[in-house]
């Protein structure tokens, strides 16, 4: 999700005063109850060692806002008073350097950072009264709720794009394992000229007798499995050479053979 140039600027704000040493409060009013001169963004310092300064900005990305902001220079007056620091934080070419007032400092965002042009000045604020403390309590309590809804937001969308990201490697998986299969079957195809569709592949029967002849022909082969079937031959005149000794041996012993020696002994 890309956020709008101001968006980005303030992006970067919050990272950059961040708690445990800041709080940062956009859309400042001067006090509750109405009023004008809103801060487009005021930091508070909360370190005791940092004497709890108060730093006013004011955020600009188009130069036609920022020109039409110094028509108009009491604007800032209402939150600037209570301000140790003033400061224009803008895009590159937005705002001119001469330009400033002699109070303001100014900080480009370049690169995703925030470079300091000009200094900003040391002030003398004005002591935080009663009305603009109940601005800072009341921003405070309703950027809790916005942060909340950020984070939410946040989580979902990663949670989305993981999830997003388990799907499409899936998908590239089942491809590939697809790929592989269909690989596989036009080979098969290819070496035994059948087809294997919906009810091509051969029976199981025939299957499992390829299965057994394979097992015999690594068994019986005794020059290695490159021979083939080539000892089935050899298999068979090994049995006919056998049955012809029997046979010398029977004539022999003058016993006939085809079960003749057991009808002459029952006899």
């Amino acid at each position: 999700m890309s956020l709008s140039p101001t968006e980005t600027v303030r992006a970067i704000l919050r990272q950059r005063f961040a708690p445990p040493e800041w709080v940062l409060l956009e859309e400042l009013a001067p006090k509750t109850g109405g009023g004008t001169g809103y801060a487009d963004a005021v930091a508070m310092n909360l370190w005791k060692s940092r004497g709890y300064a108060v730093c006013g900005m004011e955020i600009k990305v188009h130069r036609g806002d920022w020109l039409r902001e110094l028509k108009k220079p009491a604007k800032a007056e209402d939150v600037f008073r209570y301000c140790n620091t003033w400061t224009v934080v803008a895009l590159p070419g937005v705002v001119q350097a001469v330009e400033l007032p002699v109070t303001w400092g100014l900080t480009e965002v370049q690169g995703g950072r925030l470079i300091e042009i000009v200094k900003a000045p040391a002030l003398e604020p004005d002591p935080l009264d009663r009305p603009f403390v109940a601005s800072l309590m009341r921003r405070g309590f309703a950027q809790i709720d916005k942060l909340v809804e950020l984070r939410q937001r946040q989580a979902i969308a990663d949670a989305h794009e993981k999830i997003e990201a388990r799907i499409t490697s899936e998908v590239e998986r089942r491809t590939h394992r697809y790929e592989d299969l269909k690989k596989a079957v036009a080979e098969w195809e290819a070496a035994t000229g059948l087809t294997f569709g919906r009810y091509g592949g051969p029976a199981r029967e025939i299957i499992q007798m390829a299965q057994h002849l394979e097992r015999l022909r690594f068994q019986f082969a005794d020059n290695g499995p490159d021979i083939g079937f080539a000892f089935l031959g050899t298999l068979a005149d090994n049995l006919q050479h056998a049955a012809q000794v029997v046979r010398e041996a029977l004539a022999e012993a003058d016993v006939e053979g085809d079960g003749e020696c057991a009808k002459k002994e029952a006899r």
